[in-house]
């Protein structure tokens, strides 16, 4: 089974994504779209990215990155196709995009077990006929909303976006299964998150664990580092309270 997975917009230049409250769409599409790729591929699947590096920008314009990852897609020979995004427009709550009828079916379940999975309000699925992403490839094809980048403080959103995206990630997974049917097993966790470079860590980590690998505390230059989210944790902790000053 060939998953391919599309972290919505570019690094830099042409067709950005989104900002809000000091982050920005690009980054948050790589992170959770290369942590759902592992997860996928822990399970057995074949999984492809659009974006393979979070530097990695496609096309030359707008458009031509907008076609890049469906050709992509369909070049491979995906089975399914999940692009990944963050909303915006002061709203709160995930919605996933479909645009074939052979979509809808992927679309719900995806969109019901994630919003369930993240406590996030359920705006439901939608067609849309003007996404390239989705009306041009050839497999069923959804667009996953995650959360809204520049939600009110007092939704759940912000913090979802800003902390929780190994868990964002996760959650997408556990919909790819409950559409396929799959059961990655209960004596395995879906995700066995380990960072061993520092751009995959969570954006409050990476400060932290950059200090540690340019003192030395932590060996190399930011590859093979080999941390777990609650070491992680820990590491910050430790950053905040002066620790490492």
């Amino acid at each position: 089974m060939k998953i391919f997975i599309d972290a919505g917009h570019n690094h830099s230049g042409w067709n950005t994504g989104a900002v809000g409250n000091g982050m920005r769409e690009q980054d948050i599409t790589f992170e959770v779209a290369a942590r759902l790729g592992r997860i996928l591929e822990n399970a057995g699947l074949q999984v492809r990215l659009s974006r393979p590096t979070l530097e990695t920008n496609l096309g030359t314009d707008n458009n031509s990155s907008i076609n890049t990852r469906w050709q992509m897609s369909n070049a491979w020979g995906a089975d399914y196709f999940i692009s990944i995004h963050v909303n915006a427009g002061g709203g709160t709550g995930a919605e996933t995009l479909y645009f074939k009828p052979n979509s809808l079916e992927f679309a719900q379940v995806m969109q019901d077990v994630y919003s369930g999975q993240m406590g996030l309000r359920n705006r439901r699925v939608w067609h849309r006929d003007n996404v390239g992403v989705l009306r041009w490839t050839n497999c069923p094809a959804i667009l996953l909303e995650l959360a809204f980048i520049d939600a009110p403080p007092s939704a759940p959103d912000l913090d979802i976006l800003r902390n929780r995206r190994p868990e964002m990630a996760a959650a997408a997974a556990q919909g790819v299964f409950a559409y396929l049917g799959i059961n990655p097993g209960k004596d395995e966790p879906a995700d066995p998150v380990r960072f061993n470079k520092i751009e995959e860590l969570p954006t409050w980590a990476q400060p932290t664990i950059k200090k540690l690998v340019e003192r030395g505390f932590l060996q190399g230059d930011g590859n093979g580092l080999d941390l777990s989210l609650e070491m992680a944790r820990v590491f910050v902790v430790h950053d905040r309270a002066g620790v490492y000053d």
